[in-house]
């Protein structure tokens, strides 16, 4: 991964903003995945988000199906873009990211789990 991953937007990621992942977040087939530290996650994240940190997103990559949608989640973009450049980069190709992270979510007065 490169440092250049967290600050731009690879081709074939599309940005979204709260709106738009809360209506994609319950459709069939679209898994919400936060890729923030363990204690960020704890502290607040999206119902029903599935918690793989950025840095073994790769490990986790062999048991995701390909075929489904990927929101990815992070605090602020940087990181969930980042992880986009991994999904993206290992053949998945319905892949997005959650633009400004949790603070554009609560922000936009979205709910969040503890």
């Amino acid at each position: 991964m490169s440092f250049l991953d967290y600050f731009m937007t690879p081709d074939g990621l599309q940005e979204l903003d709260p709106d738009t992942v809360e209506k994609k977040a319950v459709e069939d087939g679209t898994v919400l995945v936060d890729v923030r530290t363990r204690p960020e996650y704890n502290g607040g994240h999206i119902a029903n988000s599935k918690h793989i940190p950025l840095g073994s997103v790769k490990d986790h990559l062999s048991v995701l199906p390909r075929d489904q949608k990927y929101i990815l989640i992070c605090a602020t973009g940087h990181r969930s873009r980042a992880a986009g450049a991994i999904f993206l980069k290992n053949g998945f190709v319905n892949v997005s990211h959650l633009k400004g992270g949790m603070g554009s979510w609560k922000r936009s007065g979205k709910s969040i789990e503890k």
